[in-house]
């Protein structure tokens, strides 16, 4: 019988300040002098267990990254994370910290903001000023500075098809030093607001051009190679053009991908309760995980 992950219950009165970041319901609220951050799923999308896998994976991985729980408050499902900012810490995101080095960056423009580059958050997290990720070991002398934790964010993107690195999924932390942030935000992740019925479609049909594997050719990223760009740059692209900057970590990030088997996957899937996910779903996500780890092997 599968160890299923838990479905925390958060009581009724615990929430205590709703978080203005994000177009998601979000509350914050404090349990034993830590403070924990609540998020509502949308309906009729998966966006709770691919929040949830995608945090699995990041633990495969060896990433730096928030950790979700499943949990509910008041009939409301969502996923529970503790907060990785320390008490007097600050999280700075990349919109703000780009708006301090370019002075007309649209810093408010949640979507389609042609000004967050690749050259950019480069040229920004090389700075010899940020940090590894706080109280994370690296897994390699590879692994140099934050451009190279980063990678493997990138990384990942690539591989769950997570297109929401928007300028607000990824930043700093301010607190006696500046480190760079773990990776959060995951649930735009593995075809998570498709339909069961589609995902079917996508699986078993005889057209190429409607099946999983161009399906997933098609993840972009909320990252331009220019300001002039009309679209964001596919995830496997960003990648690839911050894996020839820092090839010796990409390679590293790379390897430990290779060494994760779909059977270490699949028993990710497996802890997931069913009342939160599929058959189908289970299937569809993990061919998605087995092509795109394909994609990045092959380079």
């Amino acid at each position: 019988m599968a160890d299923f992950y838990p479905i925390i219950k958060i009581l009724d009165d615990a929430p205590e300040l709703p978080e203005q970041q994000g177009t998601k319901t979000k509350y914050w609220f404090h349990k034993n002098e830590k403070r924990f951050l609540f998020k509502i799923g949308r309906t009729n999308t998966g966006e709770n267990w691919a929040e949830k896998v995608a945090c699995e994976l990041c633990s495969l991985l060896g990433l730096p990254h928030a950790h979700y729980e499943l949990a509910v408050w008041k009939e409301e499902k969502g996923v529970l994370t503790e907060s990785f900012v320390p008490k007097h810490g600050r999280l700075i995101m990349g919109n703000e910290l780009l708006a301090e080095v370019h002075s007309t960056y649209p810093d408010q423009q949640r979507y389609k903001a042609q000004d967050h580059t690749l050259g950019r958050i480069y040229s920004l997290l090389s700075s010899e000023e940020i940090l590894l990720p706080l109280n994370w070991q690296s897994p390699s002398e590879n692994i140099e500075n934050a451009v190279d934790v980063f990678i493997g964010y990138l990384l990942l993107d690539v591989w769950i098809a997570n297109q929401d690195r928007h300028h607000e999924n990824w930043g700093i932390i301010h607190d006696n030093g500046i480190y760079l942030a773990p990776t959060y935000d995951h649930a735009a992740s593995m075809g998570q607001n498709e339909r069961d019925g589609k995902r079917e479609e996508l699986l078993t049909t005889k057209d190429q051009g409607r099946s999983i594997s161009r399906y997933v050719l098609k993840a972009r990223s909320a990252i331009y190679l220019s300001k002039s760009e009309k679209k964001p740059l596919l995830t496997i692209d960003v990648f690839q053009e911050f894996a020839k900057k820092r090839p010796k970590s990409a390679n590293l990030w790379l390897q430990r991908l290779n060494d994760i088997s779909l059977d270490q996957c699949q028993n990710i899937f497996n802890r997931v309760p069913s009342t939160e996910i599929s058959e189908i779903t289970i299937k569809f996500a993990m061919k998605l995980l087995e092509l795109n780890k394909e994609r990045l092997l092959r380079g």
